[in-house]
């Protein structure tokens, strides 16, 4: 069974009829992981292995102290390492940070830090759950690209300096920002639902804005792009209500599908031509597949299959075979074609999951807010290695898998967990 998955999972994730040239950029490497989920927004590395064991003191290459907390997931190009964080508490003291980390010891590069516009929320109430810095930032090979909310979009070069800084909206928000941008083409895709009620697309190279298409509800799920016969793609965002599609060149709302409502922060998963979506929330819970296409009204239409038994609010999911897999309040494994489920199971820890997996090969690795980690078998997610770093501040991101090593942040410190190849 292990050689099966093993085989699919390298389809899924090598096969080259699966990406496409506008989401391929020149100046990225293979083993580069540029943004939230990976190079394909799927959670899926083109590596076959990745650390199993690990601990304080044990298979961990370096460790840094961060000036603050955060929730946003590093990224790694080249050579470095990218992370963002906050410092502060009241509202006028509210400092964002952007650090570039070299990925070989540990050492800081470069730092710049941006004094939060005001008004700003104090951190307290819901922002006590994540903070001010729960964008991943994303990156071209060219260019780092920071979402930071009220602050805006800001892009940096290689070395720091920042290129363009632009507003996408100034509503305050008690729940704070979260999704992360999705470079498409020559388009930054922002979800600015949050600061400004709308998708947006900014130019990369300027930070022009080159669309606004009003959305109804906030909601904090990271846009993805769908793949269509003739070259064609769309923009999926899993919204509040909805799951829209949407053409990625100009921002028109092509279709949508009825969805649960309330506040949506999964990402969806696209692959075998199905959008994949995973959510719950006070409405109940609700997984679906949903083939892409189509306009308007596509509810009754365009729905695969839909499960209502099992969801999760924060945890994207996976792809491995034919098994969509996730973690919510338990490990959950639902077949990729009717979504009947296959296989739930308790894990300690994770209650009110805010990381998502990544895989390699046969192999998901998984951090929980506690900061104590699961390395599971994809094919029945049996559970291979339970690792603790010992660090109490918790863990909020999902890591991010080059040459063999784990990059995880805490909201205290940096990891790199793994000797690498």
């Amino acid at each position: 069974m292990n050689t099966l998955i093993r085989s699919l999972v390298a389809f899924i994730v090598l096969s080259p009829a699966l990406l496409s040239p506008a989401l391929l950029a020149p100046d990225l490497r293979a083993d580069d992981w540029p943004r939230f989920r990976g190079p394909r927004g799927n959670g899926a590395a083109a590596e076959t292995t990745l650390p199993v064991k690990w601990g304080p003191k044990d298979n961990i290459a370096w460790k840094v102290e961060l000036p603050g907390p955060g929730s946003s997931s590093p990224i790694v190009v080249g050579d470095r390492v990218y992370v963002t964080c906050f410092t502060g508490k009241q509202a006028a003291e509210i400092v964002r940070h952007v650090l570039c980390f070299d990925r070989a010891a540990g050492k800081l590069v470069w730092q710049k830090s941006f004094p939060a516009p005001q008004p700003e929320n104090d951190y307290a109430k819901h922002l006590l759950q994540h903070g001010f810095a729960t964008s991943t930032p994303v990156s071209d090979g060219e260019r780092i690209y920071v979402h930071f909310g009220r602050d805006g979009v800001r892009a940096f070069d290689v070395d720091g300096k920042v290129v363009w800084h632009e507003s996408v909206g100034k509503i305050i928000s008690t729940f704070g920002s979260g999704a992360t941008p999705l470079v498409f083409g020559d388009k930054l895709i922002v979800n600015a639902t949050v600061e400004l009620g709308a998708l947006v697309a900014l130019d990369k190279k300027t930070g022009k804005r080159r669309w606004k298409t009003p959305i109804n509800g906030d909601c904090w799920s990271t846009p993805a792009i769908a793949e269509l016969p003739g070259n064609k793609q769309e923009l999926i965002l899993n919204g509040s209500g909805a799951v829209y599609g949407f053409d990625p060149n100009d921002g028109k709302e092509l279709w949508y599908v009825d969805s649960l409502g309330g506040h949506i922060s999964s990402t969806p998963l696209i692959a075998d031509g199905l959008i994949y979506v995973v959510n719950s929330g006070l409405n109940g819970k609700l997984t679906m597949a949903i083939r892409p296409g189509g306009m308007g009204d596509v509810t009754k239409t365009h729905i695969v299959w839909k499960q209502t038994k099992v969801g999760a609010s924060h945890c994207s999911p996976l792809l491995l075979g034919d098994r969509l897999c996730w973690f919510s309040t338990t490990a959950v494994a639902v077949g990729a074609k009717d979504g009947s489920i296959l296989l739930q199971k308790r894990l300690e820890g994770l209650f009110n999951l805010y990381s998502s997996p990544v895989a390699a090969g046969d192999t998901i690795a998984l951090f929980t807010r506690s900061g104590g980690s699961y390395v599971l078998r994809a094919a029945d997610l049996e559970v291979l290695a339970e690792n603790d770093l010992g660090d109490a501040s918790g863990i909020n991101a999902s890591p991010a898998l080059s040459k063999g090593q784990l990059f995880i942040r805490s909201n205290r410190h940096l990891y790199c967990i793994g000797t690498g190849k």
